[in-house]
């Protein structure tokens, strides 16, 4: 029996081979790894820029990303890998501080209003109306917690400056999220004309994301008491009970930024002692929050960059020096010296996926603030998404409170 050669070749895939999106994602997860670590170990730069780098490279060369659909299982990892870094966050907040240190309050109310009130007045002076002028500066009130956590714990940060900027990240990110629901509500009563049902949406948001926020508390706390967390079974375990509440968040409509901040700040309020937690609740969320940073480079639309232009540039610096003056005017009443106050100011100039995600919640709820604000938000978050992770890792090396022997390693 003979072998016909040609038959063979017919089982042979047709060349030149068709690749789909999910090669080219599947790529991009293992180029931004070696991208991470070869800016970490040859530039001395945060890991997170090369991730964000890899992300952007491939929006610009256009690796089909303009059209690119990301699984819906895949859209509830990247919500997980933010809710890991902010029930984290919230979790190495105590409360007590605050009422210990009350300039602690002033200072973060400061530098957020401070942001709020200039930002506005810019926008509204370069063209945009009060409404868009507020929506861009409710989104301008945020830093990163994402970027702040993971550069601070890459350069092993300890000190007064490193719990400042965490707690202040946290505090202005529940600034910025509550403001957001005021302004939906404000902008709802002009469109609307009746106040009860303008309020009531965003109101019944708040509510359910601190209900929301109490059970994750409580069955965190109830696991924790029982289980040895620290271990890769309690990590799953954690891992599962975000899933579940961020399930519970789409299905009710709640915050999917307040529930997992305010259920760490809840946990800690009852129990002061910190909690031995694994990084990221283990290697699945690392990874998580690896892909949180990538997508986030990939999601920018370069159209809306061009278009940003001067405006976001603008604001970036009027932005960054409400933030600096605000903490450097105050810092010496909370206990910082001069150095210490402006490098937690410089510290919080990240921003990156939380105010992509409000930038989002604002276009979708009135679309009719058009491209202009869009442009002026994306422009002003993908420059600090490579410039802030730098401008933190400057802070806290100038205010001496980064541990890094000479190879990059922790010391």
């Amino acid at each position: 029996m003979t072998h016909d050669p040609l038959a063979t070749l017919s089982l042979l895939p047709s060349w030149p081979l068709h690749l789909d999106n999910a090669f080219w994602f599947a790529l991009l997860l293992v180029v931004a790894p070696l991208a991470g670590e070869f800016v970490f170990r040859y530039l001395r730069w945060p890991r997170i820029v090369g991730y964000t780098l890899i992300g952007l490279f491939a929006s610009v060369i256009d690796f089909d990303t303009s059209g690119l659909q990301i699984p819906a299982l895949l859209q509830r990892a990247l919500e997980v890998a933010l809710a890991v870094l902010l029930f984290e966050l919230g979790n190495r907040i105590n409360p007590r501080w605050l009422l210990a240190n009350p300039w602690l309050i002033a200072t973060s109310l400061a530098e957020a209003g401070l942001t709020f009130v200039a930002v506005t007045a810019m926008a509204h002076t370069l063209g945009l109306g009060l409404g868009s002028s507020m929506a861009v500066a409710t989104v301008c009130m945020v830093s990163s917690p994402a970027v702040i956590m993971r550069v601070a714990a890459e350069m092993n940060a300890r000190g007064q400056v490193t719990e400042r900027l965490l707690l202040l990240s946290a505090l202005n990110t529940i600034y910025a999220v509550v403001a957001l629901q005021v302004l939906l509500v404000a902008l709802g009563v002009v469109d609307a004309g009746d106040p009860w049902n303008a309020a009531l949406n965003p109101l019944a948001t708040l509510a359910l994301s601190f209900i929301l926020a109490l059970l994750l508390a409580s069955a965190v706390g109830f696991a924790q008491r029982r289980i040895d967390v620290s271990d890769e079974n309690g990590a799953l375990l954690l891992l599962g009970l975000l899933f579940l509440a961020l399930a519970l968040v789409q299905t009710l409509g709640a915050s999917p930024l307040l529930v997992p901040l305010l259920a760490g700040i809840l946990l800690r309020s009852r129990d002061p002692r910190p909690r031995l937690w694994p990084r990221h609740f283990g290697t699945a969320g690392g990874a998580l929050v690896v892909l949180l940073f990538v997508v986030n480079g990939m999601a920018t639309d370069w159209r809306l960059i061009v278009g940003g232009g001067l405006v976001a540039l603008v604001l970036l610096v009027i932005r960054a020096a409400t933030k600096i003056a605000s903490t450097v005017l105050l810092g010496r009443r909370s206990g910082l010296s001069v150095r210490q106050s402006a490098a937690l100011g410089i510290a919080l100039l990240p921003m990156s996926g939380i105010a992509v995600l409000l930038t989002t919640s604002l276009h979708q709820a009135f679309p009719e603030f058009g491209t202009r604000v869009a442009s002026a938000l994306i422009g002003a978050i993908t420059v600090m998404e490579i410039v802030g992770p730098l401008a933190t890792q400057w802070a806290l090396k100038f205010c001496r409170e980064a541990n890094l022997t000479r190879g990059g390693r922790h010391a």
